[in-house]
């Protein structure tokens, strides 16, 4: 391989490794907010299927207190019965008395299916509270990671930082100037090998006289479409 393209692919790695490193890095706080989110939901889910359960037995609760008002003012409509000693006022107290023991039952038909309610819930609320355990325990795992994951994706991109600068140091400064340009406007992929006679950079086919030249490694040769640099590994 013609020397300056095999300095050039030994940059270009470096290069694909810093890039990879600072990508990753730019990436965590997203990582991270993802993941706090996700806590933040799970949190909300169970809440949710909680919350349903509490306005339930609070619901329970609301018209077991209107049946005990309404078998009071029942007590009293008796008493009120017994007092009096008019047939009309008697049938009307009776009235009355069986009015409020219809709506007592109605309101005993809708407890009974709030309790229903109830009882459906708990296996949902169970298996809710334990698939929220695993979850929190998932993500507070991930979590954990980021401040580590930071550390080293920092002490690799100083390092690699710190080792491109030598292998720019034999490159033509022509040369390197048209591979920076390459790196950032390709992808990261300035130099790229011919394979069966296509450039994989862009994937056209090369002209027999391109793919001659970069096997003869005499001169450095681009790609006419891309702009890539280009050299061969086939026999």
């Amino acid at each position: 391989m013609l020397e300056p393209v095999a300095q050039l692919l030994i940059l270009q790695n470096t290069d694909q490794r810093l890039d990879e490193v600072i990508q990753a890095l730019r990436a965590l706080p997203e990582e991270k907010n993802s993941c706090e989110q996700a806590l933040i939901n799970a949190d909300r889910k169970l809440a949710s299927i909680y919350s349903k359960s509490q306005e339930i037995e609070k619901e329970i609760k609301k018209i077991e207190g209107l049946i005990d008002l309404k078998r009071t003012q029942i007590g009293r409509y008796r008493i009120q019965q017994m007092e009096t000693r008019k047939n009309d006022e008697y049938a009307a107290f009776n009235k009355e008395i069986g009015l409020a023991q219809e709506v007592i039952t109605q309101w005993e038909d809708q407890q009974l299916g709030l309790m229903e309610q109830s009882e459906l819930l708990k296996p949902d609320m169970e298996r809710a509270t334990e698939v929220h355990a695993i979850e929190h325990k998932r993500l507070h795992a991930i979590l954990a990671t980021f401040d580590g994951r930071s550390k080293n994706l920092l002490a690799r991109q100083e390092e690699l930082q710190e080792a491109r600068p030598p292998l720019t140091l034999p490159i033509d400064e022509e040369i390197l100037d048209r591979y920076e340009r390459l790196f950032k406007s390709k992808n990261g992929l300035a130099v790229a090998p011919i394979e069966h006679g296509v450039c994989t950079g862009c994937h056209m086919q090369m002209t027999m006289q391109t793919i001659l030249s970069a096997k003869a490694e005499k001169e450095i040769i681009t790609c006419s479409q891309c702009g890539r640099y280009l050299y061969t590994e086939e026999d």
